[in-house]
């Protein structure tokens, strides 16, 4: 069965994941952020983006406990005692849960959107409401291009590791293949791109004109009332913000 997001429509995803982003902007306290995140997580699970969930957690966990050390331990103000003994910096608490549900915020609903991204949908959709198509194709190439490295980088470790190139280890170690994985990879994009950008000229890429969509998903309601509430509901807390 399709999940939420693949039957929505593509820019109903874009729409919610922007809003998302500009609210743990927006908003100033820790609490807010908090519960923007843990509403976040709930949309990703809700649309089928469970693996953006596991992402952003990893992408910030290392950030939570950096904040949790300078501003929490390390940090000035009065103290609060710690649930496991010890004392904790008050105003430091605040500002990392802020900071950091701030960051994880971001980081799920942008790792959230990437990973049910669809392509062809989504150029179906641009080339159906008119928009320039080498905006669209620049975006979907630029999303594209994240799991394509990733799969190559993957692919280019193992085959240095049946090579005998000692991957993983130490930090020393790592930092002693680094050059052995990275310039390889840099000449496999560059390839990729050439071939790539030769495969696009020739199916008329660069073609002025308007097009015409072949399948463009359908814009149902309920889309345009969730990209509508999206959207006043980031306007309302910014008007919020400036008024108090």
């Amino acid at each position: 069965m399709n999940s939420l997001a693949r039957q929505a429509h593509p820019f109903t995803a874009g729409t919610v994941t922007l809003a998302l982003v500009a609210l743990a902007l927006v908003f100033p306290t820790a609490a807010e952020t908090v519960v923007l995140y843990g509403v976040t997580i709930v949309i990703a699970l809700l649309a089928g983006a469970g693996a953006g969930v596991r992402r952003g957690l990893v992408a910030v966990l290392p950030i939570w406990i950096l904040l949790f050390i300078l501003k929490c331990v390390l940090g000035d103000g009065p103290r609060m005692a710690a649930p496991w003994g010890g004392t904790l910096s008050q105003p430091g608490v605040e500002w990392a849960l802020s900071q950091g549900s701030r960051l994880a915020v971001i980081a799920t609903a942008s790792l959230a959107f990437a990973s049910i991204f669809d392509p062809h949908r989504f150029l179906q959709a641009a080339i159906a409401r008119r928009w320039p198509f080498g905006a669209a194709f620049l975006l979907v190439a630029t999303l594209d291009a994240a799991d394509r490295l990733g799969e190559q980088a993957h692919q280019l470790r193992e085959a240095q590791r049946t090579r005998g190139v000692r991957v993983t280890g130490s930090m020393a170690t790592r930092v002693r293949a680094f050059p052995a994985l990275m310039f390889p990879l840099l000449l496999a994009s560059l390839t990729e791109a050439d071939d790539r950008a030769l495969a696009l000229e020739t199916r008329g890429l660069m073609i002025q004109g308007p097009r015409t969509a072949v399948d463009p998903p359908t814009d149902r309601v309920i889309d345009r009332v969730v990209r509508w509430l999206a959207l006043t509901c980031v306007i309302c807390v910014v008007i919020w913000r400036v008024r108090s």
